[in-house]
């Protein structure tokens, strides 16, 4: 009984903080349901997934926001960056940013990636300039390139152009929350009005979560 109330006091918790929302986000209007979800990493939690490309200025714009939201994620959410190698010429970028996790410079690495795109206005697209790129940061060409044509980052890359087709991604930034809700620029208008579609999205699957709960 006590589980049962628990959950019940944390339906309506939702449900109040749903209700307080300014705004009412419309599917189709305002993000899209996909026909047919897709498995998450972790089922237990709620998963945002963003699919991006460093050298998309609109993922560029992005970023200011997404790191404003990721510094009071939600409990229980989990967010997911993932490359979207769309096609051939993105793909260098989806190596790089998994050559960059395997050596745990993610957060200094991508966001001096998209500086030097988008601000500097740097042509570091191919194999060859990434490995120089890379080696400003302290990381020999060929150790860079050891690990962009190793067996673990080519794995990295093919799953996360597995995922972008199952998605049936067109473009990014895409934002995917729980396997289920496409979030996109062009239907969300702003970067903020983004992420709180994103956060609308979270509370809903929380109370299908809770009500579920409550059903068992």
């Amino acid at each position: 009984m006590k589980l049962i109330a628990n959950a019940f006091l944390s339906l309506m918790l939702v449900l109040t903080t749903v209700a307080a929302q300014a705004e009412t986000f419309r599917e189709g209007v305002d993000y899209r349901l996909l026909g047919t979800p897709v498995d998450v990493d972790n089922p237990n939690n709620i998963e945002v997934r963003e699919f991006f490309w460093f050298g998309c200025p609109h993922c560029f714009a992005l970023e200011a926001s997404l790191d404003e939201w990721k510094k009071n994620i939600p409990e229980g959410v989990d967010f997911i960056a993932t490359p979207a190698p769309l096609n051939k010429s993105w793909t260098p970028h989806a190596h790089a940013f998994y050559v960059a996790k395997a050596l745990g410079k993610s957060s200094e690495i991508n966001a001096a990636l998209f500086d030097a795109i988008h601000v500097d206005k740097k042509r570091v697209a191919s194999q060859d300039e990434l490995a120089k790129f890379f080696s400003q940061h302290g990381v020999g060409e060929e150790d860079f390139n050891k690990l962009y044509n190793s067996f673990s980052v080519r794995v990295a890359v093919r799953k996360a152009e597995a995922l972008a087709k199952a998605y049936r991604l067109t473009g990014v930034p895409a934002i995917i929350v729980n396997g289920k809700y496409i979030v996109e620029n062009r239907l969300a208008k702003t970067n903020e009005r983004m992420m709180k579609i994103v956060n609308f999205l979270i509370d809903k699957e929380k109370i299908q979560k809770q009500t579920s709960n409550l059903k068992l």
